[in-house]
Order: structure tokens, then sequence, then C-alpha cells
């Protein structure tokens, strides 16, 4: 799914590099948890991943697409058809309704909206399946995003972020505002949409507590050469 070689990057106001990273992979299906304490580089690094910063040195390989080698348009593009994300704080549009919020994830690209065409006939009902299923019922669909609990806006930004079934799904901090069990429950429910197609996940946490609910874990600060002179292989936990 996507190999990453030799990454150093370094803010322009930072005296030195924030990540160097000698090596980083993550398979078709697999489903990572990446942890680091806050100003670690994860933010940094999923931006990389992602296509959202340009590489300052080394490569990232993607669905067989050098990302280094696209112009910035090409990779949002590239990242519009095949990455979905969940944010932190979900960034979910106050003047759209869950509904319109989770079609987002079509507008951007005529892969993902033929994709979800070919699911449910259409964006729409796609869109509802989503919903339904990650368990948020008609009532909720058209009524303003504020009036959401926390936890529904969660789930309305893991639809957007599923809806036409991008093959990598980047959770940054998406539990954080959570209580224990409800993470727990969120995490399931995001694994088992996303175990339809096989889609990979990299989840970004600070809570080492979720680690045991996916398939390999890695600590950035081990990973991270610019914070620790020790290479890690992520298919084990970094201890």
């Amino acid at each position: 799914m996507l190999t990453a070689s030799n990454l150093h990057f370094q803010w322009p106001s930072q005296p030195s590099p924030t990540l160097v990273i000698e090596s980083f992979q993550l398979a078709k299906g697999e489903k990572l948890f990446l942890y680091g304490p806050s100003g670690s580089g994860k933010s940094t690094l999923l931006g990389l991943l992602a296509g959202i910063h340009g590489l300052q040195q080394g490569s990232i390989t993607m669905l067989g697409r050098q990302l280094n080698t696209l112009t910035a348009a090409k990779r949002d593009h590239f990242r519009a058809d095949h990455i979905g994300t969940i944010f932190q704080n979900f960034n979910l549009l106050p003047y759209l309704n869950p509904l319109e919020n989770v079609l987002l994830g079509c507008s951007f690209s005529t892969l993902r909206s033929r994709k979800a065409k070919a699911t449910s006939g259409s964006c729409q009902a796609e869109a509802q399946r989503l919903l339904t299923e990650l368990g948020l019922d008609a009532s909720t669909w058209t009524r303003s995003v504020a009036e959401l609990s926390i936890g529904q806006q969660q789930r309305v930004a893991a639809a957007r972020a599923l809806i036409g079934e991008p093959e990598l799904i980047i959770a940054d901090e998406p539990t954080s505002a959570l209580d224990s069990d409800s993470r727990e429950a969120f995490i399931n429910l995001l694994f088992s949409q996303a175990k339809r197609y096989d889609a990979t996940i990299l989840f970004v946490s600070h809570d080492r507590s979720l680690a045991p609910l996916f398939d390999n874990s890695v600590s950035l600060l081990a990973l991270n050469q610019a914070a620790s002179s020790e290479p890690i292989n992520n298919n084990k936990e970094a201890q």
C-alpha cells in the first residue's frame, strides 16, 4: 500500500529537523496504530504521507505512485481519490447538514463517486447506508451538525472519510474527546466498515491503551531518528 524511505522534514522556523525517518511501510488492509506525545511530529508525518506537505528529502510511494514526483495539484487529486481522513476536530462544515457533509467525500473525486454509485446506486444512498451502519438514525441526517453530540459528529466524519471506498483511511486523534468505552466502540465500528473493502487504516493517537485493538503499533519517537538514533521495524510494537 505505502512505502516511505529517507524522509527528512524541517519546518523553516525550527533549528533542527522535525522528522528523520529511514523507513516506514503499510501493508494493504493493515490496521496500524501510531502513537507519540504532542509535538512528536505525528501530524507532520500524516501531512507528508497524505501529500499535503511537499517532500524535502526522500520518497513516498502509495499504490504504485511516487508522491514526490507529483505537483501539488496532482497530489491533491490523488489524495481526494485514494485517502479518507478523520480529523481530530472532525472539520465538519457547519453550514451543511450531516448528510451533506458525508457527500463531500464524493464531491471532489469522480472515482469515489463512481464507487459509491456502484455500491448503493447513488452517492446519497451510500451516504445514508454509512450513516445508518455507523449508528446515526435518519432523524439526525438533516439537522445542524452543531446540534449533534461529539460522538455523533465523529461518526459523520468517519462516514465522510469512508464514502467511495478510499484505499487508505487516516485517523488523526479522532477519539481524543471520548471516554474509553466510546473510543473502543468507535474503533470497532470503523474497523467493520473498512473490512468491507479491505481498506488500510493508519490511526494516530497519544493514548497507548488503544494499541491492542490494532494489527500492529509503532512509536513515532522510536521511528523518528530526529528524536532517537534507533530505527525500528513497524511490523511489531515499539516498546
